[in-house]
C-alpha cells in the first residue's frame, strides 16, 4: 500500500457505501499501524473499572493499543495512567499485574517514581544527578483520564474532546445499565484474558449489533439447555445506532418468566432506585427494554443476558453482566479481556450464580465464546489470501440496505439514537466501520 494508501482508503470507503469490505482490512500491516496511530492513540479507550483500584496506592497493568500502562490511584485518590517504561533506559518499572505501592522502582538502574509518575530519586543521587531537572524525567502520562459510571477511560491525545462529549448519547444508556443504585457494580475477580487468531474489529463489530448469527452459530447451546429458545433472540431485539460509531442491540418487551423485571430477580430489583434516572430512562425500563450488547468505539463491548450455567440442576436462567475488550496484538491477532460484573447491593448467592453463568457462556472456555472465536479466525485468513486480493474478493455488509430485508427505522423510539424495527440488518456494523474509516483515513 506504500504510495497508494490514500487511493486504497478511497476505494475501501466506496466499497463500504455499497455495503462491502475487502478482507484485507482484517489482515494488513500498514492498515494495522494506522489503527494504532490514529485510533488507539487518538480515541478514548477503556482501561479498567474503578472497583479494580479502590484505595490509594492500588494499581493494575493495562493497555492502550499495544502500549502497556500502569493504571494507578495515587496517594490523593486521583487516577493516573503511566507508561510502563523508565525514562532512563526504557525498562519496565512495574512487572506485577496488580498491587499496591506508593512508588515504582526500575530494576535496571534503580530510578524511582511516585505513583503520580513524578521522578523521585536514584541510587547515589547526590553524586550522580546534581543538576538533573527532575520535572522533565518522570514517567510519561496519558494526556486524559476520566470516568463515567465507574468505567475508566484514557485518551493519549492532548487535543481530544472530553470523555462526556466522546461518549455522547451512550451516556444515556450507561446510566440505565450502571446507575440503577448508588452502590453500582464491581468487577468480580480479575479480568480473564486469552489470545485468538482473529482481528480486534471482528469482536467489536459483532457486539455492535450482530444478532443474525446467533440462531445458527450458537444453536448448540439451546440443544444442551444453556439458552432456551434461541430463535427468540432475533425476534424481540433491535439495533440502536448512535453517533461516533457506538452501537448496541436492545431487547424489547418484558422478558418471560422466570427472569422477572429487567431479567433480575425481585431481591436484586428491590435495590434499584429509578428516581436516579430521568423520565425517558424510566419509561425505557418500564416498557421492559434492556441493552443486550453494545460496543463503544473502538474496542469496548458489553453483554448482559440470561444463561443457565448447569442445565442438570434445574436452576432457572440467571442474568449475567460482563465488559469485554478486544486488544490488538498485530494484524489478525487479538487478546480478549473479559470482566464479569456484579451488583454491590445484590445478595451474594445471586452474584455467585451470575458470575458462574458469565464464565459458562463468555469466559475463556465459554460455550458461546468458543463458537464466536472459531468463526472470527476466518477473516484474517481471507485477508491474507493472495487469491482473495487478486480476485477482488469483497465481504458482504448489505443486510438491511435497499429493501434487502425486513428492516426499517422506528419513528417513536424512546431513547437517543436511531432504532431499527428488527435485527435483520447491518447498519450497526456499517456505523462502526464508518467511524473506523474516518479515523484511519484521516478524513
Amino acid at each position: 500500500m506504500t504510495g497508494g494508501l490514500a487511493a486504497d482508503f478511497s476505494a475501501i470507503a466506496e466499497d463500504l457505501r455499497r455495503g462491502m469490505l475487502p478482507p484485507r482490512v482484517f489482515n494488513d500491516q500498514e492498515i494495522y499501524q494506522r489503527e494504532l496511530e490514529r485510533i488507539f492513540a487518538k480515541c478514548w479507550v477503556f482501561v479498567g473499572h474503578e472497583s479494580e483500584i479502590p484505595s490509594p496506592g492500588d494499581y493494575v497493568l493495562r493497555y492502550v493499543g499495544e502500549d502497556q500502562f500502569i493504571l494507578a490511584r495515587d496517594e490523593n485518590g486521583e487516577l493516573q495512567l503511566l507508561l510502563n517504561n523508565c525514562a532512563h533506559r526504557g525498562s519496565q518499572v512495574c512487572r506485577a499485574e496488580k498491587g499496591n505501592t506508593s512508588h515504582f522502582r526500575c530494576p535496571y538502574h534503580g530510578w524511582i517514581y511516585k505513583n503520580t509518575g513524578e521522578w523521585n530519586g536514584a541510587p547515589f543521587r547526590a553524586r550522580a544527578y546534581k543538576k538533573l531537572d527532575t520535572k522533565q524525567w518522570g514517567l510519561r502520562k496519558a494526556a486524559n483520564v476520566d470516568t463515567y459510571q465507574g468505567l475508566v477511560f484514557a485518551c493519549l491525545d492532548p487535543q481530544a474532546v472530553s470523555l462526556r462529549e466522546y461518549l455522547g448519547d451512550m451516556c444515556w444508556y450507561l446510566d440505565i445499565l450502571f446507575g440503577l443504585n448508588e452502590g453500582g457494580m464491581r468487577v468480580e475477580g480479575d479480568p480473564h484474558r486469552w489470545r485468538v487468531a482473529a482481528d480486534w474489529k471482528s469482536g467489536a463489530e459483532n457486539f455492535a449489533g450482530d444478532a443474525y448469527h446467533v440462531p445458527h452459530l450458537h444453536r448448540s447451546v439451546e440443544e444442551i439447555g444453556i439458552v432456551p429458545n434461541i430463535d427468540s433472540l432475533v425476534e424481540s431485539p433491535f439495533h440502536v445506532m448512535l453517533e461516533g460509531g457506538h452501537n448496541m442491540i436492545v431487547h424489547r418487551g418484558t422478558l418471560p418468566p422466570p427472569w422477572g423485571y429487567l431479567g433480575f430477580p425481585p431481591d436484586v430489583v428491590e435495590t434499584f432506585d429509578l428516581s436516579r434516572l430521568d423520565d425517558s430512562q424510566r419509561l425505557f425500563l418500564e416498557k421492559g427494554h434492556g441493552v443486550t450488547v453494545f460496543t463503544i468505539f473502538p474496542n469496548l463491548s458489553f453483554i448482559q443476558a440470561p444463561s443457565v450455567f448447569d442445565p442438570t440442576t434445574g436452576q432457572p436462567p440467571v442474568i449475567f453482566t460482563a465488559l469485554r475488550q478486544w486488544q490488538p496484538r498485530g494484524p489478525g491477532r487479538i487478546e480478549i479481556w473479559n470482566w464479569p460484573l456484579v451488583w454491590n447491593s445484590a445478595p451474594a448467592e445471586f452474584n455467585d450464580l451470575s458470575y458462574r453463568a458469565s464464565l459458562t457462556t463468555f469466559g475463556p472456555s465459554g460455550l458461546l465464546e468458543q463458537d464466536d472465536t472459531v468463526a472470527w479466525t476466518g477473516a484474517p485468513v481471507a485477508g491474507g489470501s493472495v487469491f482473495a486480493r487478486q480476485d477482488g474478493m469483497k465481504l458482504n455488509y448489505q443486510l438491511g440496505l435497499d429493501g434487502m430485508s425486513d428492516y426499517s427505522v422506528v419513528d417513536d423510539w424512546i431513547g437517543p439514537g436511531t432504532a431499527s424495527s428488527s435485527v435483520f440488518g447491518e447498519a450497526a456494523q456499517r456505523g462502526f466501520w464508518t467511524r473506523w474509516m474516518k479515523e484511519v483515513s484521516g478524513e
